[in-house]
């Protein structure tokens, strides 16, 4: 008895021994998770702040988590994009209940013409989970580019996108995913047409983010007294390859490509 009583004690020491070693051990996060946490952790911070201190407090949280990011993105460089490096976000909290887009470093071309935002797939994934983009959970830059929401939230500019035209790409790394798209932007309704020419392109862990401002030709027959205004886009798409100004508009989506991909 006293033999099995030894052997009871010492299996259950064992046992104890197990438990504390689990609860103890430290859950390895990767360096995305971890920027994901503390970006949490800062909005819950701000949120809860007195008015007096939320504007200092926001402040620190987000030169914090910028420096942060820096590192996890990367240095950001692009053919043509020799300026100083900044970032997307500009608070630890969102902008009156806006959702964001995904968080990344922004640079602005030496011509000042074009922008972009580099960023990974990691955090395009964490903005897909919170987006209300009717998204399913996805790593595809090819469906999450051909989203009018991703681009609303990107450009961050108080108008909606609107999908006009998807352009094609004829020269591409083998490893590389890209989406041409022109988009019109609106506060109220479909607009007449687009007015910007935006590249999405993943390449390796990183995703890029392209767009300029550009002027095409409106087309009689999509026109305000032609056809409804949810047709408008659908009536753009079928006619735009047929302009004059189609070819043009292809070469320069090639060129954004050329200059982002090295």
């Amino acid at each position: 008895m006293k033999s099995i009583s030894k052997l009871k004690v010492g299996v259950g020491a064992v046992v104890i021994l197990a438990l504390i070693a689990v609860v103890g051990a430290k859950v390895v996060m990767s360096p995305t998770d971890s920027y994901l946490v503390e970006r949490k952790k800062a909005a819950e911070a701000v949120n809860a702040a007195s008015i007096e201190d939320r504007a200092d407090l926001d402040k620190k949280y987000t030169a914090e988590l910028n420096a942060k990011l820096v590192r996890l993105v990367g240095g950001g460089k692009a053919k043509g994009f020799s300026g100083k490096v900044g970032s997307n976000v500009q608070s630890a909290i969102a902008d009156d209940g806006m959702t964001p887009g995904p968080d990344g470093l922004f640079l602005k071309s030496d011509d000042g013409k074009v922008n972009l935002d580099v960023t990974i797939v990691q955090l395009l994934k964490a903005w897909v989970a919170t987006a209300d983009a009717g998204l399913k959970s996805t790593d595809d830059v090819a469906v999450i580019s051909d989203n009018e929401t991703f681009y609303t939230d990107v450009f961050a500019d108080d108008a909606a996108a609107f999908r006009f035209a998807e352009l094609p790409v004829k020269r591409k790394p083998a490893d590389a995913v890209v989406k041409a798209l022109l988009l019109g932007a609106s506060q109220d309704g479909v607009p007449e047409g687009p007015n910007t020419l935006a590249v999405a392109i993943k390449q390796g862990a990183r995703v890029y983010v392209l767009w300029r401002d550009v002027t095409v030709p409106g087309i009689g027959a999509c026109g305000a007294g032609r056809v409804a205004e949810e047709q408008r886009q659908e009536c753009f798409a079928k006619h735009l390859p047929t302009q004059k100004g189609y070819a043009r508009l292809v070469s320069e989506v090639q060129a954004m490509v050329d200059e982002a991909i090295q």
